[in-house]
């Protein structure tokens, strides 16, 4: 077990353990709450909260350990951010010079110019041809990504970022 989870990439650990940290502070403070309020409704809150973090931990820990996950990985050429919608549209070129479009939520944050790689779980992504539906059915779909410390000079040489 300690050997697959240093096999692991390090943003679905952190995922995995993030998820888990929130089912723990959950119950907590649900059990500080309920010792000075005794308010039991709130306690069964933070317990269903609880168990469905082991439930969702478990399930992220059994897609890392049996590799269930794609990787893309590339440069980013653009993002766009369509009105009214909840995503941005990112677009990557992997080295092959293939370009593909990823769409992904407006809270995360991305450079035109950097390498990022991403995880999404393996499986049938729904593909219905709506940029909202595609978004909206993909989301559990996506596990994470990580900024890649290699850049891309507007000549097409590679630098290292310091």
């Amino acid at each position: 077990m300690k050997n697959q989870w240093s096999q692991m990439p390090f943003v679905l650990r952190r995922k995995i353990l993030l998820t888990y940290l929130a089912g723990i502070a959950s119950i907590a403070v649900s059990l500080v709450i309920f010792i000075a309020t005794a308010d039991h409704i709130l306690l069964a809150l933070g317990g269903i909260i609880f168990v469905a973090s082991l439930v969702l931990g478990k399930s992220l820990w059994s897609i890392a350990a049996r590799g269930q996950y794609e990787v893309v990985e590339g440069i980013c050429t653009g993002v766009s951010t369509p009105m009214l919608r909840r995503y941005r549209k990112i677009h990557l070129m992997d080295e092959l010079g293939t370009e593909r479009t990823l769409l992904l939520s407006k809270t995360a944050k991305f450079q035109i110019g950097a390498r990022y790689r991403f995880y999404f779980q393996k499986g049938s992504r729904p593909a219905i041809g709506n940029d909202y539906l595609d978004a909206t059915l993909s989301t559990n779909n996506f596990l994470g990504y990580e900024a890649l410390e290699d850049t891309v000079s507007l000549d097409g040489e590679m630098e290292s970022r310091k």
